[in-house]
């Protein structure tokens, strides 16, 4: 009897690990990037230059005024006060104040769209999209300079972890450099579909996930792949780590999710149909996800 009770307890404790809850959007406009500084601070960005904030977890959200109607991809902050957005035709909007006000900075990238940004600190920023674009700031923004990829196809996302960094795009393109950016070679990533996330998980381990339930897996810091038994085979669009525990989205409402550093994947309830496009891991306990028409999902374990 002792023993049943307790596995009573941890099987009412199991739905309560995978569940995601919808949080009241702040408009019906499809997201496409969301960052957290921690569990209360967040923002959201999308269509028509949307930016949203929230301080409460996301239990509530407040528009932010963008001075833009770009698609806006990408968000990243380097501190509650500190942040950068990227998007359509080469938008780059940057914040010194929370996102009360945001500034569009002089971007370098011209009339190509910008679909990812990451800053190594608050001055070292990169962001990649369109036909090989990469480009670079080392004074948080103020100026851009074009750097060369020596590719053509669409870059969609780009992570940091210390001198090592790595880009994902179409085609399964992984481009790696180990000198924090100065230098961007070329990686076979062991699959020919389209990459549209890429992070690192610390312990030199990396993960990557793309169109038809692609997911690729290095344990060498990104200098080699090798892929991912997925039985789910809906278009993934984003992933995100802390520590260990992970998390891939995607389309239909497909949530995955990891507790050993991505080696194994999960399916989780996300009780939405639609379209995710991006999610961050806040902390091992802490999520959010974000889609189409303005879908915020958010994953709080006890």
């Amino acid at each position: 009897m002792k023993y049943i009770f307790i596995l009573l307890i941890l099987a009412g404790k199991l739905p309560a690990q995978n569940t995601w809850v919808s949080q009241t959007a702040p408009s019906l406009q499809p997201l496409y990037g969301v960052y957290f500084i921690d569990a209360n601070t967040g923002i959201a960005c999308g269509s028509d230059g949307a930016i949203f904030h929230t301080i409460d977890g996301g239990k509530n959200w407040s528009e932010q005024t963008s001075g833009t109607n770009y698609r806006l991809h990408s968000v990243f902050m380097t501190s509650s006060t500190s942040g950068t957005i990227v998007g359509r035709d080469g938008a780059i909007l940057h914040t010194i104040n929370g996102g009360a006000s945001w500034q569009l900075q002089e971007s370098p990238s011209k009339l190509q769209p910008l679909l990812a940004t990451f800053f190594r600190d608050s001055l070292d920023g990169y962001a990649v999209g369109w036909y090989g674009t990469i480009i670079h700031t080392a004074d948080g923004g103020e100026h851009w300079h074009a750097q060369k990829s020596e590719v053509t196809t669409f870059l969609r996302s780009i992570y940091f972890d210390g001198n090592f960094g790595l880009i994902a795009g179409e085609k399964g393109t992984m481009l790696r450099t180990t000198n924090s950016g100065k230098n961007w070679e070329l990686i076979e990533s062991e699959t020919a579909e389209n990459l549209t996330g890429v992070c690192f998980t610390g312990s030199h381990i990396a993960i990557a996930v793309g169109d038809k339930g692609t997911i690729v897996r290095s344990i060498d810091v990104g200098k080699s792949w090798h892929c991912i038994e997925n039985l789910e085979r809906n278009n993934l669009r984003g992933v995100s780590f802390a520590g260990k525990i992970g998390t891939i989205v995607g389309e239909s409402g497909i949530i995955l999710g990891s507790i050993d550093g991505g080696l194994h994947w999960k399916k989780e309830s996300s009780n939405t149909a639609t379209h995710l496009l991006a999610v961050h891991r806040i902390d091992e306990k802490h999520a959010v996800a974000v889609g189409l028409n303005g879908t915020i999902l958010r994953k709080e374990e006890k």
